[in-house]
């Protein structure tokens, strides 16, 4: 009887632990995706400044922000280091909560 109620408790403390990580999991990947959006947005507007064609090119082209961030280091390394970091935390939210959406 005794063998029975301790891995009825460890169920539970297992399901405890699986739930704090997706919760947290949830949050830093919730928190990942609104720093890496507003770093995308930051560097749109330096391209939007920059020029509108420079603007267009990064916001529907491929690999055209990457060339207008080698072009522009000085402006645009705050939001690329920013959006870099969002995508990081996203990740390691993705990670950490057993996330399965894009499976």
């Amino acid at each position: 009887m005794a063998r029975s109620s301790s891995s009825v408790s460890f169920a539970f403390a297992s399901d405890a632990i699986i739930w704090t990580m997706f919760i947290i999991g949830s949050i830093l990947f919730g928190l990942g995706l609104i720093t890496w959006f507003a770093g995308e947005v930051r560097l749109l507007a330096i391209a939007y400044r920059q020029s509108p064609p420079w603007f267009l090119g990064c916001l529907f082209v491929p690999f055209v922000s990457w060339v207008f961030f080698l072009l522009n280091v000085k402006q645009a390394w705050k939001p690329v280091v920013m959006a870099t970091a969002g995508f990081i935390v996203t990740a390691l939210g993705y990670w950490a909560g057993g996330l399965q959406f894009l499976q």
